[in-house]
């Protein structure tokens, strides 16, 4: 994939985070946690996926339903782990485990048209409308991700430019607002309605781990347990913290495992997130 990276800016716009130059793994660390809203195309009452006690169903890709830039009709290549669908200007890979990657080979005429669009809503709808085609369910798509690229120069003399890159747009998942955090569809489109760069994983998560997420949300949104809960929480992981729902990384060979944690960056000098159970005991990640 291409998002190239640059410098992360977490800004919303109108219910969309801006992420100048993340990549969709930062983007998804930096730049959704937290800050779930749910999508405007939801409708007004949530399907059945996203009610409570129901299974989180998942989406897989359809090749039939792609509008990745090939450059002619591709041919599948099996490669073990994963599917390649070959084209002359790119590849689809698609994973066992279900997650799909679409990238432009080098040189490719494609990688050179403008965005689809400059307004970031207009491609935050279009994208949304891509992957609910391929299935996913609106009512699951939390704050989508603007990631935008520049690069620039400068000369002797102090002159200076800059020039806009590619745009892409990363859909975060989340369920009755709580983030599942590995789980995401990226892709950037081309004036010709092509999508360029593609990144989408979004799995079926058990019913029994939506549950227990909201089980523990629940019961640490009163302050007196949360403090207690927090007592037994490492020193430097006292902080304000979210739950959410991890599960197995793209590319992980199946079966899927899936966890409702309670997530706090830690303090200090060198941050980092942890992940602890119901109970306060560290969970190791990735699943």
């Amino acid at each position: 994939m291409h998002f190239v990276s640059k410098s992360a800016v977490r800004a919303v716009e109108g219910g969309i985070a801006v992420c100048l130059g993340a990549s969709p793994a930062m983007f998804a660390a930096s730049c959704s946690h937290g800050m779930v809203t749910g999508s405007s195309n939801a409708a007004a009452t949530s399907p059945a996926s996203c009610q409570p006690g129901a299974t989180l169903t998942g989406a897989s890709y359809d090749i039939a339903k792609s509008r990745f830039a090939f450059g002619s009709t591709p041919a599948p290549e099996d490669a073990g782990s994963l599917v390649r669908w070959v084209g002359r200007d790119g590849v689809v890979a698609i994973f066992q485990g279900g997650e799909e990657l679409g990238s432009l080979n080098g040189g490719a005429p494609e990688a050179n048209l403008p965005d689809w669009s400059s307004d970031t809503a207009a491609l935050a709808a279009h994208v949304s409308a891509y992957f609910e085609s391929m299935g996913v369910a609106a009512c699951q798509i939390a704050t989508p991700g603007v990631l935008s690229s520049a690069s620039g120069g400068g000369s002797v003399d102090g002159g200076s430019f800059v020039v806009a890159g590619p745009t892409s747009v990363v859909l975060s998942r989340a369920v009755d607002g709580i983030p599942v955090v590995e789980s995401l569809a990226g892709a950037r489109f081309d004036t010709d309605d092509q999508t360029t760069e593609e990144d989408f994983y979004w799995p079926e998560v058990p019913a029994s781990v939506v549950v227990d997420a909201r089980s523990l949300r629940d019961r640490l949104a009163d302050p007196r347990v949360l403090a207690a809960y927090k007592a037994t929480l490492p020193s430097n992981a006292q902080g304000d913290g979210q739950v959410v729902i991890h599960h197995s990384i793209g590319g992980s060979a199946p079966p899927l495992r899936a966890a409702a944690t309670y997530d706090v960056t830690t303090s200090g000098l060198f941050p980092t997130t942890l992940s602890f159970d119901a109970n306060g005991q560290p969970v190791t990640m990735p699943l």
